[in-house]
Formats: structure tokens, C-alpha cells, sequence
């Protein structure tokens, strides 16, 4: 009876070392998923607000009474391609940033702003939209916006021209901090070349 009741004991802390170990490798896991996710995220943003085209505008909306926060998203790119990223609540509490596009139509007698007809989309929850997932379960997100003629930071963005810098920070569930991504947009004006007649020959 001595040596079963030892070797049960034994056995129950050999148990708890294993599933504590287990546990640990677990969360560890989760967090370099995370880490990796947020990695991934912020090099796509950062891509794709670089990639916007001299003739490209950002704005900032507020779906409703923006679910919660200061700002559901932006919208941003040109008349004919525009692309929006935009926060959704969950059922939990918590958020996804997803993303979608709407491309005009070619041919069309009276070409449609792509940027408005979005907005118009997205503001209203048009089901017909499809989106992208980029990340789910965010506690908290912010975005804010510089331009460099002024010093202080704005949580909208509706002006004609594109911010200089924009800020995006969250908080993904199960960390203790927000993750804070700074992207550089830098400013592309157009430019319109003439090409001169050659000289006339007599």
C-alpha cells in the first residue's frame, strides 16, 4: 500500500510537470502567432497606403456610432479603384479588420467615383460587399493621422489631400500592450509632360 500510494504521487507531480510544461509551449505558441500575424499586418498596410498613386485621397469614416470607436476605417485610391480597411465588431466584444475594393466600371456613360460609391458601401454595411479578413479578436484600435505642415495628430482624416503620416495601434486579445505601426506616405504630386512640335523644315 506504501509503495502505490508513492508511486501515485509521483505520478501526480510527473502529471502536473508535463501539463505545466505543455501549457507553457502552448502560450508561447500563441504568442509568435501573433507576433507573426502583426508582422504580416503591418508590412501589407504599409504596402498598400505606399502604393497609392499621385492622384490617390485617404479619408477616415465612422460607420453608426462607430461600434465603439473614434473610427470604423479608411478608404483610400483613386476614382476608378478604391480600397477600404475597416474594423467590425464580433459578437464578443472584440474586432476584425478586414478589407475590401470596388473597381468602376469601364464604359460607363457617367463614371462613378469609386472612393464614394464605397464609402457609401461600407458606412451602411452593404451585405453584397466581400471582404478579406486581415486579423480578428482586437481588444482596441486607433487611427490617427499628420500632416507635416502641423504638428498635432488627428483621429479624422477628410481633407483633399493625403496625410504625410499615418498611425494604427491595437491591442490583439490575450497581450498586455497595443502593437503601434507608423506608415510614411510620401507625397507624389502629377506631372504632366508636353512634348514640343519638332521645327518646321522649309
Amino acid at each position: 500500500m506504501i509503495t502505490l500510494a508513492i508511486f501515485i504521487l509521483l505520478a501526480a507531480a510527473v502529471f502536473g510537470i508535463m501539463t505545466g510544461v505543455l501549457q507553457s509551449t502552448s502560450s508561447l505558441q500563441d504568442n509568435q502567432n501573433r507576433r507573426d500575424q502583426i508582422e504580416a499586418l503591418s508590412a501589407f498596410l504599409g504596402n498598400k497606403l505606399r502604393e497609392m498613386p499621385a492622384a490617390g485621397t485617404l479619408t477616415s469614416y465612422q460607420r453608426g456610432d462607430g461600434e465603439g470607436l473614434t473610427q470604423n476605417g479608411i478608404i483610400f485610391g483613386t476614382a476608378n479603384l478604391a480600397t477600404a480597411i475597416d474594423a467590425k465588431i464580433q459578437p464578443n466584444g472584440y474586432y476584425t479588420l478586414r478589407l475590401t475594393t470596388f473597381t468602376t466600371e469601364a464604359g460607363q456613360s457617367q463614371p462613378q467615383d469609386a472612393r464614394q460609391v464605397l464609402q457609401q458601401a461600407v458606412t451602411t454595411d452593404d451585405p453584397t460587399l466581400v471582404w478579406t479578413l486581415l486579423i480578428g479578436d482586437i481588444k482596441t484600435l486607433d487611427w490617427k493621422f499628420q500632416d507635416l505642415n502641423v504638428t498635432d495628430w488627428v483621429e479624422q482624416w477628410n481633407a483633399a489631400t493625403k496625410p504625410n503620416l499615418i498611425e494604427y495601434s491595437m491591442q490583439t486579445a490575450g497581450d498586455l500592450q497595443s502593437t503601434t505601426m507608423d506608415f510614411w506616405i510620401p507625397k507624389i504630386e502629377t506631372v504632366t509632360l508636353s512634348i514640343a512640335a519638332p521645327p518646321k523644315t522649309p
